[in-house]
């Protein structure tokens, strides 16, 4: 963009051009295509300014560079916004506070492992944490320091709701062979394995999801319950 202006300002000053302003007042094309050139050269400055300020994250406040705009569970209108705000971590032992984190990351999944770091000094054997922080990834990595984790799933209290335990189109209510890894469906049809699916998480965990696949479900009476996109054939 900067190479791109130098060239147009060049040409500018080697053609006599002048630069003109105000109402009714016509200007010629090259005129217009430096004014544009400029406009976008400021608008890419402050782009590259937000990005330097958001250092990985989402959103930032302008009244606080260093606060990320996170869904409140309440405020005065008893409902959730958006606000600038911080994430803190507290870890408890037998009612007292052994460690204290914060973080600007929105999700709370991501900040168990680093302050998992921060107290790993104590050897902690059971990690107890709330739905927030399920995840793979956190289980893995207390799983590989040799501890123990109690972290509510995060799908627990509507795994107890009758509607969900009723939905035939969750895994969770399906049969499961294991010797042929395979899921059986209510109509008692077959979901086979197909293969994996390789991805990452935000963090550049890598996660591997398999692949179950029914071999006909074209004339299936219960599809329009099991199948839930919007693409039912």
């Amino acid at each position: 963009m900067k190479k791109l202006l130098k060239r147009l300002e060049k040409k500018q000053q080697e053609s006599g051009t002048e630069f003109i302003s105000g109402k009714g007042s016509r200007k010629t094309p090259l005129q217009r295509v430096i004014e544009k050139v400029t406009e976008y050269l400021k608008r890419q400055k402050g782009y590259e300014r937000d990005i330097r300020i958001l250092n990985g994250r989402n959103s930032y406040a302008k009244t606080d560079h260093d606060a990320t705009f996170m869904r409140m569970k309440e405020d005065h209108m008893r409902n959730g916004q958006l606000k600038p705000g911080y994430n803190v971590v507290i870890g408890v032992d037998s009612e007292y506070i052994v460690e204290t984190m914060i973080s600007q990351d929105r999700n709370d999944s991501k900040t168990l492992i680093p302050f998992m770091e921060r107290i790993s000094r104590f050897h902690y054997r059971n990690i107890v944490a709330d739905s927030g922080f399920e995840s793979e990834e956190n289980y893995t990595y207390i799983e590989k320091n040799g501890q123990l984790a109690y972290i509510k799933p995060s799908n627990y209290e509507q795994s107890k709701t009758k509607k969900y335990k009723s939905d035939i189109g969750r895994r969770e209510n399906m049969g499961y062979d294991e010797a042929d890894d395979s899921y059986i469906c209510s109509m008692g049809n077959r979901l086979k394995n197909i293969g994996m699916k390789k991805t990452k998480s935000a963090a550049g965990y890598p996660i591997e999801t398999t692949i179950y696949e029914c071999s006909d479900c074209a004339h299936c009476p219960h599809k329009s319950k099991c199948i839930k996109s919007n693409d039912k054939t």
